[in-house]
């Protein structure tokens, strides 16, 4: 038979073990749920854009790398809203919000004169254009 003093050490024991559970499984509880807000804040859908690029070439038709190129809003076409610098081959590229929207992209190069074309978005797409440079008349 067990003796009082026995059965109040089993019992203390159980208390502690069930309060050691309690806080395991209240810790593991809080770590599934911190995860899962931390994996819905990461899991951001991305925006949606679409692309402005082409290729600059001379008079000759040959691509002209190191021309400046100009983006602009077509409601605003003195205030550049991008600058690059076309490539080795000619090209740019300007990623804008998708559509709808309307732009200006200018290219330039010393020695010629600037070429401009508009360029109207109306959702996710790719537009290209070609920009002829032409010698100035100097």
């Amino acid at each position: 038979m067990m003796t009082t003093s026995t059965t109040m050490t089993k019992t203390k024991m159980m208390t502690r073990t069930t309060k050691i559970k309690f806080a395991v499984c209240g810790a593991l509880v809080g770590l599934v749920f911190a995860s899962t807000s931390f994996a819905e804040k990461k899991k951001k859908a991305p925006e949606a854009y679409a692309i402005v690029g082409g290729t600059v070439f001379l008079d000759s038709g040959v691509a002209q790398p190191g021309a400046k190129v100009v983006l602009s809003a077509k409601a605003a076409p003195g205030k550049k809203l991008q600058e690059q610098t076309s490539s080795p081959h000619g090209e740019f590229a300007f990623r804008v919000p998708a559509g709808p929207g309307s732009y200006v992209v200018t290219a330039s190069f010393k020695g010629f004169e600037p070429a401009s074309k508009e360029v109207d978005i109306e959702g996710q797409e790719q537009v290209h254009k070609s920009l002829l440079l032409v010698p100035s008349s100097k």
